[in-house]
């Protein structure tokens, strides 16, 4: 097999590369099958979120998930003192949160959506910065915007306000590593006999891959796989960067660094998402399907706590909707007298109900510079309700 029979040019890039050096390692196969600036799947022209996409995120379901969030970076900005503020989205995919979130502040705290001086896209793709720059244009004619490739191009200490990343997390590169009968190895790509590209196992890459793994107990027994990301640490010392004061808030599915190495995940959390199934065939159609990783919440909590900021908590989705108001979109009146109404207030609720949906599988981490801790996303909902439990 050979780059003439590449779909597009990332997969063309990664069996370039295998061509002319030999196996990459999954890391590397990783960043350029999401990221290739030409063919990554996070690069390409068309959707890949909602009905026409790979998979939904929270915006897809219902835009009251970036309206409330919006009364969390309210209250951010409530605590900066009011006056000018920054909203920096990582990731902002075809814009919807970002127009959910202009739309929440100025329906539920009007006052610091007069005072936001600026709405900052960090997004890489030339044809996504194009669909979010009509939505916006159509849905927020008047809201200053710009866009960034990285948060490394904002100065430093800038951002006076609130930067959100809503399932940016899980889609960093990741090494995937194995422990061997020798110690910790490495997952490389290289390609078989037959032109497939497949797994092998090789040595860690970089020493810091195989203390990050020792230090978390991804890979405890023998024949585990499991995934550190070094990247992690990077995106968090580039929000330390650029927060001069206010609230970084990430919504995305993890666990702590125990139950990443426990009984249940020794095969690692890594899948890919294609036309909205599930596969673990994570080499097929590089480009073309979502790679993911659980994330590992102590390793990000750590990274936080090592660039300066402070860990003001994590809850789960369902619990940071319903304390930031959520309810109120769940039974708006009036909303069930039409066809239209019902959906809104159906697809608000499917955002907090229990069961294998989104509302427990996400969290919501914040990390903040002088705001404090006691934030309300953060607070019980069912504090006082305890003769109903």
């Amino acid at each position: 097999m050979n780059d003439s029979f590449a779909r597009n040019p990332a997969e063309a890039e990664i069996l370039g590369r295998i061509a002319r050096r030999g196996a990459i390692p999954f890391v590397e196969f990783m960043e350029l099958a999401l990221y290739h600036p030409e063919g990554g799947y996070y690069s390409r022209p068309g959707a890949t979120t909602g009905p026409s996409g790979d998979f939904s995120t929270m915006p897809d379901v219902s835009p009251d998930f970036g309206r409330r969030l919006a009364v969390q970076a309210a209250e951010v900005h409530e605590r900066l003192g009011g006056g000018p503020w920054r909203l920096v989205e990582l990731g902002p995919g075809r814009g919807l949160m970002a127009v959910d979130l202009l739309e929440g502040l100025a329906r539920h705290a009007p006052e610091a959506f007069r005072e936001l001086s600026e709405l900052v896209l960090v997004e890489r793709s030339p044809s996504l910065r194009e669909v979010q720059r009509r939505r916006l244009a159509e849905a927020a004619p008047g809201v200053p915007a710009r866009w960034v490739a990285s948060l490394a191009e904002l100065p430093e200490r800038s951002v006076r306000g609130v930067l959100v990343g809503n399932e940016i997390l899980d889609a960093l590169p990741v090494h995937l590593v194995v422990r061997t009968e020798e110690g910790i190895g490495e997952r490389w790509v290289t390609i078989d006999g037959t032109g497939r590209l497949v797994f092998r196992d090789g040595p860690v890459t970089d020493p810091a891959v195989r203390i990050l793994a020792e230090r978390y107990g991804v890979v405890p027994r023998v024949g585990d796989l499991g995934e550190v990301s070094p990247a992690l640490a990077d995106l968090v010392a580039d929000v330390s960067r650029a927060l001069a004061a206010g609230a970084a808030i990430f919504v995305d599915y993890g666990h702590p660094a125990a139950v990443l190495g426990d009984e249940a995940h020794r095969e690692g959390t890594l899948l890919a998402y294609h036309r909205h199934r599930v596969t673990d065939d994570l080499l097929a159609r590089p480009g073309d399907q979502d790679l993911t990783a659980h994330v590992n919440w102590d390793h990000l909590e750590d990274a936080a706590r090592a660039a300066g900021l402070e860990v003001a908590g994590r809850t789960t989705q369902d619990r940071f909707l319903l304390a930031l108001g959520i309810v109120e979109d769940m039974v708006a009146p009036g909303a069930e007298d039409d066809a239209a109404g019902l959906a809104r207030a159906l697809a608000a609720r499917s955002l907090v109900l229990p069961g294998p949906g989104a509302g427990k599988r996400f969290e919501v981490e914040i990390l903040v510079r002088e705001v404090g801790t006691d934030l309300r996303g953060l607070a019980d909902p069912f504090a006082g309700l305890d003769a109903f439990s």
